[in-house]
């Protein structure tokens, strides 16, 4: 644990995060778990919550220079009819032209066509990945043509092992990261290790995850946890979120990945301020004209919970 803490570096100084921004007039109220990009200006993201299995299309416009939102809306919800298995990750793969989404419910990761009618296909995902516990099994997933890589987790501790963190338990989530082939079959496993909880408190609820996945050209991963703090009557919740970087190409499989900070921020919910976002949903976006990397991230607002919470989107650059 002592050389995982050492191999942590905080090089937040070379990312710039963007202001968050909500488009209540043209991005109608949802559970938006994950997001890909397509190409350009279009987007697909899932929702969690939808009435059937399926996807949205969006466009999400972002400026060439900053990487800040300009625009977002939604344009159509493409679906099946078939039953929602809780959709929580999705990645785009242009060779094929498909998408591929994971589902807590049924711990699958299913092909969809961009017309959401299902290919057949899917992942050949290891059986250990059965074990995980309701609301936290395949949460995060993205793909990289590049790489020609799909890789995912599971949200918390599977329950082969061990226990996971929760507001009295403080100690970190140990996942494995499993990557797949173009043939959608299994290739090299890690593990890593998630931060533990900041909260000192014992009342409410602190639930901690990986909740996105982002694979990157020269095949490392950005990786989003987030730990979600609720206070017994809500004021003074918030949402931690730390992005981290890891290079697959310094281990072996079977290691226990090392991470470096890319970036950290809160959002929270207060007398005075209601910017409280559950970031679930990470992606790689287009590059801004100087060469940087954009991302986007997604929250979930809980169908704009009470009327309380908002569907945030937010850009960071590095």
């Amino acid at each position: 644990m002592v050389v995982f803490i050492l191999s942590t570096i905080v090089v937040s100084a070379q990312v710039v995060v963007n202001k968050q921004r909500a488009f209540p007039k043209t991005v109608a109220a949802g559970n938006y778990s994950g997001v890909t990009w397509i190409g350009g200006d279009r987007y697909a993201l899932v929702n969690d919550k939808s009435p059937t299995a399926g996807f949205y299309l969006m466009t999400i416009k972002t400026d060439s220079v900053t990487g800040s939102l300009l625009d977002a809306r939604c344009d159509t919800f493409v679906t099946n009819g078939l039953p929602n298995r809780d959709e929580e990750g999705i990645c785009y793969v242009p060779q094929t032209n498909t998408l591929f989404v994971s589902g807590e419910a049924d711990k699958r990761i299913v092909e969809y066509s961009l017309d959401g009618k299902l290919t057949g296909r899917c992942m050949n995902t290891p059986d250990i990945f059965k074990t995980a516990r309701n609301n936290g099994g395949f949460e995060a997933l993205t793909y990289n043509a590049v790489t020609h890589r799909f890789w995912t987790t599971s949200e918390n501790t599977l329950k082969a092992d061990g226990d996971k963190p929760n507001i009295d338990r403080k100690i970190p989530n140990r996942v494995r990261f499993q990557s797949f082939g173009d043939d959608l079959q299994p290739l090299s496993q890690y593990w890593y290790v998630s931060d533990s909880s900041a909260v000192t408190s014992l009342k409410g609820k602190s639930t901690l995850g990986i909740s996105g996945l982002a694979a990157l050209d020269d095949g490392r991963l950005v990786v989003l946890e987030r730990e979600i703090r609720k206070t017994t009557r809500y004021i003074g919740s918030f949402v931690h979120v730390k992005l981290y970087m890891v290079n697959l190409a310094l281990h072996q499989p079977g290691d226990t990945l090392q991470k470096t900070l890319l970036t950290e921020f809160r959002t929270k919910f207060n007398l005075t301020s209601h910017q409280f976002a559950n970031y679930e949903g990470l992606c790689v976006g287009p590059r801004l004209a100087d060469g940087r990397q954009l991302l986007l991230l997604c929250a979930d607002s809980q169908n704009q919970y009470k009327g309380r919470l908002k569907d945030w989107f937010r850009t960071i650059v590095f």
